[in-house]
């Protein structure tokens, strides 16, 4: 396996955020366009981060973002700095004690084509206002996010955006089925739609019989084995491949708050998805990684998309498509992956899983 070349650049696992506010020298690492602050994307990240949610700096927003700034969630899509402002304020008034500690942050890009970063986050916070979810319930949480930016010129133009929204419901005391079926009925009254509902309006009824195709050779990088593995495992169904992939003491850290550990289990969260959405289809969207204190650190934007057609993790069968935006951070000792973190906002799944069918399918 081939350890990622780079310039020299930040580290923030088990670094204190003291040290990380500190200044960086850039030395090597390409900034062209960012602020002279800035000594590389990883710092970059993590200080506009701090000063904005730890800081409460939020009018910083308007330097960082861009002002038509595209983030897209589990469910929604927004356009502009705007609705970044907006939705953070939100956020703060709901929760106005939450503090976010970074686990992880993996990079690719240059300054001229934009650096892209994978950063997760993990977030304590106490809901003493009202939110999205409903009433303040006075109740604490903790999960972790993911945000997958696009940056140039000392601005972020494009945004993913995962939060374990599944973690957050339950440790609020909520039934996350009865709020989604809340959601839905309002996205059916104002006409709403998701931002993926062409793609899920084009998804056939069904995957067909063939098992997917074979990818090329595989290549000694990260990226490529990371390609290969996944494609096996997803769209092939060759899980035997992810004894190799994963240490048999491996943990993991997956979308509901599930804290899992062994090898076993961490297949086990294959098996469960692909049995609620049998004729899924996985997609390799994204991929960066650095080399971090403690090993190297490889993430993946991915989705899918098929039938809710199985029961478990989302209930009984409905028949419905769905479409899931997954993000994944991997570390790696060696050849074996020992820590993985998996999100996916089951809330937004749930949402079109109790949509009406026009809301859904994105008819009119």
């Amino acid at each position: 396996m081939t350890t990622p070349v780079s310039p020299k650049i930040s580290q923030v696992r088990h670094v204190p955020i003291a040290r990380l506010l500190k200044p960086v020298e850039r030395g090597s690492f390409p900034m062209d366009g960012f602020d002279d602050e800035f000594g590389d994307i990883i710092d970059y990240i993590f200080k506009i981060t701090h000063w904005i949610w730890a800081d409460k700096a939020v009018g910083q927003i308007y330097d960082y973002y861009a002002e038509t700034c595209t983030v897209y969630t589990g469910f929604d899509v927004t356009h502009s700095v705007e609705d970044v402002v907006t939705g953070t304020l939100a956020m703060m008034q709901s929760f106005p004690d939450r503090s976010m500690d970074f686990v992880n942050v993996a990079w690719s890009g240059d300054p001229k084509e934009g650096f892209y970063t994978s950063h997760l986050g993990f977030s304590r916070m106490t809901n003493l206002g009202p939110s999205s979810y409903g009433p303040s319930t006075g109740r604490p949480s903790r999960f972790f996010t993911v945000a997958d930016c696009v940056s140039r010129d000392n601005q972020i133009f494009l945004e993913w955006l995962i939060r374990d929204n599944g973690a957050v419901v339950r440790q609020l005391g909520l039934d996350i089925h009865e709020l989604a079926k809340k959601l839905a009925q309002n996205d059916t009254r104002q006409g709403k739609k998701p931002w993926f509902a062409e793609k899920l309006a084009s998804l056939p009824v069904t995957r067909g019989s063939r098992q997917a195709a074979p990818l090329a050779r595989p290549t000694k990088s990260i990226e490529d084995r990371l390609r290969h593995i996944l494609h096996d495992a997803w769209n092939r169904r060759l899980l035997n491949v992810l004894s190799d992939f994963y240490d048999p003491d491996a943990v993991g850290h997956i979308a509901g708050g599930h804290e899992i550990s062994g090898r076993e289990a961490l297949i086990y969260h294959y098996v469960q998805l692909l049995a609620a959405i049998p004729d899924a289809e996985f997609s390799f969207d994204h991929y960066c990684d650095v080399v971090e204190t403690d090993g190297v650190l490889a993430a993946v934007r991915w989705s899918i998309m098929g039938h809710h057609h199985g029961d478990g993790l989302f209930g009984p069968p409905s028949g419905k498509a769905v479409y899931i935006l997954g993000m994944s951070h991997f570390r790696f000792e060696g050849e074996k992956v020992v820590e993985e973190w998996t999100l996916y906002d089951e809330l937004s799944i749930l949402r079109q899983i109790y949509a009406e069918p026009a809301a859904a399918n994105g008819e009119e």
